[in-house]
């Protein structure tokens, strides 16, 4: 469904990058001093995977400095938020099951409380450029280079 689509955020952009029938892997690009918004997926775990610049990931009682590369596993209905504390960041969000409406925001600096996930008009297509990662053939490898990582 979000295979050929950026989904454009108030803080930057995200894509969905891979997926099978189990995991979704979006790519997420927040852009320096901004955040997602307060929020928690009660039916799905999601894993966070920094490749490039730092973030804070905000829980309602504490928070915790991710630099690249670094991961932090959010179990399901744990309210959460990520901010770019550098220029940008660029993130891998890993979610299970793969249920982008698994959405509950509890507040939002861009008015987006108590919405759900963005709509069509906020949907774009993707670049060339935007990474679409293939599943390997059975006995080969495939190697991507992507935000600095390989």
């Amino acid at each position: 469904m979000y295979k050929d689509i950026v989904v454009t955020k108030p803080w930057g952009h995200e894509y969905l990058a891979y997926e099978n029938d189990e995991v979704g892997l979006w790519f997420l690009h927040i852009k320096g001093g901004q955040q997602t918004s307060m929020h928690c997926h009660p039916k799905k775990t999601t894993g966070l995977v920094v490749l490039d610049g730092e973030v804070e990931v905000s829980f309602l009682a504490d928070s915790r400095k991710l630099t690249a590369p670094s991961k932090v596993m959010i179990r399901r209905g744990l309210f959460h938020s990520t901010k770019a504390l550098s220029d940008e960041a660029l993130i891998f969000e890993i979610e299970t099951p793969k249920e982008k409406h698994d959405l509950v925001r509890l507040n939002d600096s861009y008015g987006r409380t108590k919405s759900t996930y963005e709509g069509k008009k906020f949907e774009n297509p993707k670049l060339e450029d935007d990474l679409w990662i293939e599943e390997p053939e059975l006995g080969k490898s495939i190697d991507y280079q992507f935000a600095g990582c390989n």
